[in-house]
């Protein structure tokens, strides 16, 4: 396995894969087996700890029946197979009932569960970093209610409404997101829009960041 000397790559084959694992309920052990990749090999591109191979990501598709272009295509999410019919589908009914924890659904080892759900959350936490910093879907105002439903469209991700809040609080904090409470109006709860900020208050608000880090420095 070679070094990592492209990190965008790496970081997109990593999102991929979690990508992969979220749509078919796989987990890293069944993908694995999915795919004849080792495990190790297929953990190393996840952590971004190593570099794809061609060959590898080749496999990858063939598997699954994905285009490499498409792979690679930043613009959309992969369509998979999963029907009972599909390559997925057919793996899911000859190994599920084995008990082989190739499913995240089959799964009961409560570490393994909780690596599961770590990679699911990663998965959530990246398609939120690319929503913000790889497009610009923020540059007009934006509702929870419509993330939440545009990230269920582009990436099929569920998220309740606590968990994206919680999400984009992060870069609201770090100055990348600007928050706007609407009008209640017939709405009880109040309501939030949010929006990228400007070059000019990202810059101030990462000042104001960095001297918050040193006074604690100093206090210490």
């Amino acid at each position: 396995m070679g070094k990592i000397t492209n990190i965008a790559l790496a970081e997109w084959v990593s999102m991929r894969i979690l990508e992969i694992l979220d749509k078919t309920s796989m987990t890293l052990a069944g993908l694995a087996n999915f795919c004849e990749i080792p495990e190790s090999r297929l953990q190393s591109y996840c952590h971004k700890n190593s570099a794809i191979s061609v060959e590898a990501v080749a496999t990858l598709c063939e598997a699954l029946s994905i285009p490499m272009p498409q792979f690679f295509d930043g613009s959309i999410s992969l369509r998979i197979e999963t029907g009972a019919h599909s390559n997925v589908g057919r793996f899911r009914t000859k190994f599920f009932p084995l008990g082989k924890k190739f499913f995240t659904d089959e799964v009961t080892d409560k570490y393994q569960l909780q690596r599961t759900q770590n990679l699911d959350h990663r998965y959530q936490r990246e398609s939120v970093m690319q929503l913000i910093f790889d497009s610009d879907y923020f540059n007009d105002p934006r509702t929870i209610e419509q993330v939440i439903a545009d990230l269920e469209k582009t990436y099929q991700i569920t998220l309740k409404v606590e968990r994206i809040t919680s999400l984009l609080r992060k870069y609201v904090a770090e100055g990348y997101l600007e928050r706007k409470v609407l009008p209640r109006g017939f709405s009880r709860s109040r309501q939030y829009t949010y929006c990228r900020t400007s070059k000019k208050q990202q810059i101030a608000a990462k000042d104001e960041i960095a001297v918050i880090e040193r006074t604690n420095v100093l206090n210490r």
